[in-house]
């Protein structure tokens, strides 16, 4: 298992769907991702560096 940081994680509760659980599960599947909160972490780290890329999100803005 990753080592997430030297400080204790947070919890954050979500909803979702069936269907997007089950598209967590395949993804999760596909990429030997171990754990559902590893496979969300790794599409949120996509999604954001996704979202850097198209200039819609700047990490570094306050």
């Amino acid at each position: 298992m990753e080592k997430l940081s030297d400080t204790p994680p947070k919890r954050l509760q979500i909803l979702m769907t069936e269907d997007e659980l089950a598209l967590i599960r395949k993804y999760t599947h596909q990429n030997s991702i171990y754990g559902r909160s590893a496979a969300i972490r790794a599409l949120v780290a996509a999604g954001l560096k996704a979202e850097e890329a198209a200039g819609r999100f700047d990490p570094r803005e306050k």
